[in-house]
């Protein structure tokens, strides 16, 4: 008849986790202390780490900017410069007008 596969707690597992994070401490011994197989062991220690990078990925800090430093002057107006054999065309459009530039572009181009 086949053994059945034993269960263990989580607390349990912290505790086999955090004896084998201790400094000079052999995964091995705590396993042969706790009559485990030390595969096993390595197996939660894995699934542990894998755990660990999954939360620390889920969130990332964010350092605010100084409500003086947020702000940034934008240009008032949009410059192009287009070069050609003649000479340079400049083309100034009103930043409020952006989209009205793009337009314009868009029809220069074609």
């Amino acid at each position: 008849m086949p053994q059945e596969r034993r269960s263990y707690s989580k607390t349990f597992k912290a505790q086999i986790i955090a004896e084998c994070a201790q400094p000079d401490t052999s995964i091995a011994n705590v396993a042969l202390t706790h009559n485990l197989n030390a595969n096993l062991v390595h197996k939660w220690i894995r699934m542990h780490a894998q755990k660990n990078i999954a939360l620390q990925t889920a969130f990332i800090p964010v350092k605010a900017l100084s409500s003086a430093g947020a702000l940034q002057v934008l240009p008032s107006t949009i410059r192009i410069e287009v070069p050609h054999s003649k000479g340079v065309v400049v083309v100034s459009w009103p930043a409020e007008h952006a989209a009205a530039c793009s337009a314009f572009l868009r029809d220069l181009l074609r």
